[in-house]
């Protein structure tokens, strides 16, 4: 795979929405935030010349609103890793750390400061970028979809199927026994899965515990509860806990990220999320963002954080689900249905943890185009 440092910043900054006046209001003022950024592997005075830039969270952005190019604030670390930015507005932020050699993946959190306020964020770590991916599912589980996330790889990120480098494979849960992951390795959990899936995770947890405390990613696709009628008990690295409950609706927590870049406020579906994540205040993870949240529970849906150095995006929607069933109904101001929206969100979140470049455009379904559409199918418990 090609060293590829991951445009995050380009996206965001693209789409942001300020008039001439609010431009100058977002940076001007006498707060402060700083911290320090840090590669997972290296000493206390290895960390000089992590690119740093802060973005505005405070503005939401709309359907059909015209994006003016915004330039960030942007500082470069000391050798010991130390950034600061100073003078700024009131509000909330997004801090994103990046290698500017792209050897390593990037960091981002959420920060808020008050008027006259001074924050220290948590610390940013970054990672080793991704080389290879390993998706552990069996093949009754993912909604029967079992090859959605590698057409996705194959198909939108250009990898192919095999052990090595640029490449991508199966494994199931009889393999997680003598399974070793590797550092550079994307370990992908699949959605649906059977309970005896979930219990031999539960048996082999450590392995995976262990991978993402030493500086490895895991994307947790954490939807139960489907057609393989699969209840896990366990927890995700970090402790991480969610409680089952079918939600058709879920609210998007904020506009600037690009896993929910441009997307609607409110996404529909028949079960759009299986459980909220139920334990987060309790738990010790650093750079937490919450993406998506039940709109009746409020629970988180869509998380993303770090334990020991390592990563963790997790969801409890039926992603690989809505690949080819779902609704077909658009939210107000779209051309693109529920369904696709979270199609799309599956193929962002792919490319997003692998620190790869992430479009901002929300294309229309096929429907809007005068295509014909794969037919849908309800899901049902």
């Amino acid at each position: 795979m090609k060293k590829t440092i991951i445009i995050l910043l380009a996206v965001l900054v693209l789409g942001t929405v300020l008039s001439s006046c609010d431009q100058l209001m977002q940076w001007q003022g006498n707060a402060i935030i700083k911290g320090l950024a840090k590669y997972f592997d290296k000493g206390a005075n290895q960390n000089g010349g992590i690119r740093i830039t802060l973005l505005s969270a405070t503005i939401i952005i709309k359907p059909n609103q015209v994006p003016l190019d915004v330039a960030p604030l942007v500082k470069v670390t000391s050798s010991n890793g130390r950034f600061s930015f100073n003078g700024i507005a009131p509000g909330s932020y997004i801090v994103v750390a990046e290698d500017p050699s792209g050897e390593y993946q990037p960091a981002n959190l959420y920060v808020t400061v008050a008027a006259n306020g001074e924050v220290t964020t948590e610390d940013l770590v970054l990672t080793k970028a991704i080389q290879h991916v390993v998706i552990f599912r069996d093949s009754s589980g993912e909604w029967n979809e079992t090859t959605a996330i590698g057409d996705i790889l194959a198909d939108e990120v250009g990898m192919t199927e095999g052990s090595g480098a640029n490449q991508f494979e199966y494994k199931s849960s009889a393999e997680m026994a003598g399974y070793t992951p590797n550092l550079g390795d994307l370990i992908i959990i699949g959605g649906d899965q059977t309970t005896s899936f979930y219990n031999t995770y539960t048996v082999n947890k450590a392995v995976f515990d262990n991978f993402v405390d030493g500086g490895g990613t895991m994307f947790w696709i954490a939807c139960d509860g489907g057609w393989q009628a699969g209840d896990f008990t366990s927890t995700l690295p970090g402790g991480v806990t969610w409680r089952d409950r079918y939600e058709n609706y879920n609210d998007i927590v904020y506009f600037e990220h690009p896993i929910t870049r441009n997307f609607p406020e409110q996404l529909y579906g028949n079960y759009a999320s299986h459980g909220g994540f139920d334990n987060l205040d309790s738990l010790p993870l650093t750079n937490l963002m919450v993406y998506v949240k039940e709109a009746s529970g409020l629970l988180p849906t869509y998380i993303e954080y770090r334990t020991g150095s390592g990563k963790v995006l997790a969801s409890t929607a039926p992603l690989e689900y809505y690949v080819a069933n779902g609704p077909t109904d658009k939210p107000d101001g779209f051309s693109t249905s529920y369904r696709d929206l979270f199609k799309l969100m599956l193929a962002r979140s792919i490319k997003y943890i692998m620190g790869l470049p992430v479009s901002e455009d929300v294309p229309p379904s096929a429907e809007a185009m005068g295509l014909k559409a794969l037919p849908a199918q309800r899901m049902s418990h």
